[in-house]
């Protein structure tokens, strides 16, 4: 990856932790698990696939829905990750797809509203502005780059988020 993609993933992941932290959905850290890494890798060419295709019409939705996506997954991560490790992203989805998949996520998986959707609202509304505000022209390679990054760092924020609203959180740990 580039130095450029590098800097913007960090700046974005910092930034969006300070504001997560600061609206009192994280404590600061980006929690997260080798797990659901790897279970983004899975979904990340069918998310993107859907994303893409909505994303100028809705920039907001599209990065939100990444956010949801972390929640559910740490969501079923927490419940029986043996059970659901191996999940379809079609999962996460109803006969509408990609189009009602917040709703979805939140009323069949997560079975909460409230939360999730404050959380979503505002940090996908900052990861907006933020890429708007990262001078890539529209259009170009750096743009869908800038975006891909985006996408990827909502769907990680809604897992630490998902997990800090069940409890977990790091602790130093003596292995000798």
């Amino acid at each position: 990856m580039s130095t450029t993609n590098e800097k913007y993933r960090e700046d974005l992941t910092a930034y969006l932790l300070e504001v997560a932290t600061g609206s009192g959905y994280l404590k600061g850290t980006l929690l997260n698990t080798p797990d659901l890494d790897e279970a983004w890798q899975r979904y990340a060419p069918s998310f993107y696939g859907d994303a893409v295709r909505e994303f100028n019409a809705y920039p907001e939705y599209c990065l939100a829905c990444a956010g949801y996506l972390g929640m559910a997954v740490a969501h079923l991560w927490d419940k029986d990750w043996p059970k659901y490790m191996d999940t379809p992203y079609s999962f996460f989805q109803s006969d509408r797809g990609f189009d009602d998949m917040d709703d979805f996520i939140t009323g069949n998986i997560l079975k909460e509203g409230k939360y999730s959707v404050a959380a979503m609202h505002s940090l996908s509304a900052e990861a907006y502005h933020f890429l708007m505000k990262s001078g890539a022209e529209a259009g170009t390679a750096e743009a869908y780059r800038f975006f891909l990054i985006s996408v990827e760092v909502m769907y990680q924020l809604g897992v630490a988020i998902w997990l800090n609203k069940l409890g977990y959180k790091f602790e130093r740990v003596n292995l000798v």
